[in-house]
């Protein structure tokens, strides 16, 4: 039997100096990878059911719009200060823009804060894709600031140094402007009531429901989603940032 074992093993062994074992590895990619810098500032600002993400979009089906919703996001943690070092692995080949955002609970987009579309060179590559994003604020009133205020309120509401009804919306002056200040033309509420739109002026006006000024406002922003941008903030406690 010793015997046996020994002709078995010598047989072997021949068997494995007859040349070098090549091991075959299959490697498959797994969707892209990114690492995105970026120095941002006012994520605490969103309230709860909200999130600042690096979020990956499809192009609508049919369609050149992006997408709605989110096909991989990974939120940004409010925790961390000045400039992040974000990854996102795992993203499918299908999406084709990637986006710092603002997503509900469901994954839906509410604002979009820096975007970059992905070439067919950016999908092929098996390198960690690296993008800088610069220097974001994400705050809630600083966007309401910056698309609503300064676009479409403070051609009235601040240029020069007079303002309509005395209320100035340029940047700098509308929060001190609004929050906690009397409203002229119903001195028994505020223009901005942190957590009570039906007290705040200015949720009142956008949505044509303060006759007391007679310039009609309700179509200053034609888009209801942005006059519920505006109410969020002002249900989440007018914060400064």
């Amino acid at each position: 039997m010793k015997k046996i074992l020994y002709i078995i093993s010598l047989f072997l062994l021949a068997a494995c100096d007859d040349g070098d074992i090549v091991e075959h590895v299959v490697y498959q990619q797994e969707g892209m990878k990114v690492a995105v810098d970026v120095d941002i500032s006012g994520i605490d600002s969103w309230p709860e059911g909200y999130a600042v993400t690096l979020s990956g979009f499809e192009t609508a089906k049919n369609d050149k719009a992006i997408a709605e919703y989110s096909e991989i996001s990974k939120q940004i943690i409010s925790n961390l200060r000045g400039k992040k070092h974000i990854t996102l692995g795992g993203i499918p080949q299908s999406v084709n823009y990637l986006e710092i955002t603002v997503i509900n609970r469901i994954r839906q987009r509410e604002i979009t804060l820096w975007q970059k579309e992905l070439s067919s060179e950016n999908k092929n590559s098996r390198d960690t894709l690296r993008f800088d994003a610069g220097q974001i604020n994400a705050g809630l009133f600083n966007y309401i600031q910056k698309e609503y205020f300064n676009n479409s309120c403070a051609n009235c509401h601040g240029l020069g140094e007079r303002a309509a009804a005395g209320l100035f919306l340029s940047e700098g002056k509308s929060f001190a402007a609004m929050v906690n200040a009397k409203s002229r033309k119903r001195p028994e509420i505020n223009i901005v009531t942190p957590g009570d739109t039906a007290k705040s002026a200015l949720h009142l006006v956008l949505h044509g429901n303060l006759p007391e000024v007679m310039h009609n406002h309700k179509d200053k922003l034609a888009v209801e989603h942005d006059k519920d941008i505006i109410d969020m903030w002002i249900m989440s406690g007018a914060k400064a940032e």
